[in-house]
């Protein structure tokens, strides 16, 4: 596995694995009109193409196929943190983290946090985050339960 920065043309298979993962993944924490909500069939891709323009994410490769793929904002914030469906339990998550904490690190932050889902909590708290507050964030027109996890580095 190898992990890097996003190119430039991978934004159809970013959001593909994005989609995936949620309605593949998530289904057994939300309900179908979330994550229809939270990972709608059809996006802009221009604006999805600006986003990741302007995160640079990591992200995660195997044999060509992209895998999972992880933003850090430039305060510590981490986003759109996602392993494909059929990769999880296989440390893509974990190599993703590891870069995340890494760049971190050379940036000189303290502090890395993040909205957690309901699934991915354990992950979160299993690599050494802790739960500061549980939310209910409202996302097209859907409430969802998250949670807010940091970690000092």
């Amino acid at each position: 596995m190898k992990i890097r920065r996003y190119n430039l043309g991978e934004e159809q298979a970013l959001w593909s694995l994005l989609y995936e993962t949620v309605h593949q993944v998530n289904g057994k924490d939300y309900s179908p009109a979330q994550l229809d909500a939270w990972a709608p069939s059809q996006i802009d891709l221009a604006t999805w193409k600006e986003r990741l323009s302007q995160t640079n994410p990591f992200v995660a490769e195997e044999n060509s196929a992209l895998i999972g793929f992880a933003e850090l904002e430039e305060n510590g914030h981490i986003d759109c943190f996602y392993c494909a469906h059929d990769w999880q339990g296989n440390g893509v998550g974990t190599a993703l983290l590891q870069a995340i904490e890494h760049e971190a690190a050379k940036r000189g932050l303290s502090r890395l946090f993040a909205e957690a889902s309901i699934t991915a909590k354990s992950f979160f708290e299993k690599h050494g985050f802790s739960v500061e507050a549980e939310q209910s964030v409202l996302l097209r027109g859907e409430h969802f339960t998250n949670f807010v996890v940091s970690k000092n580095i």
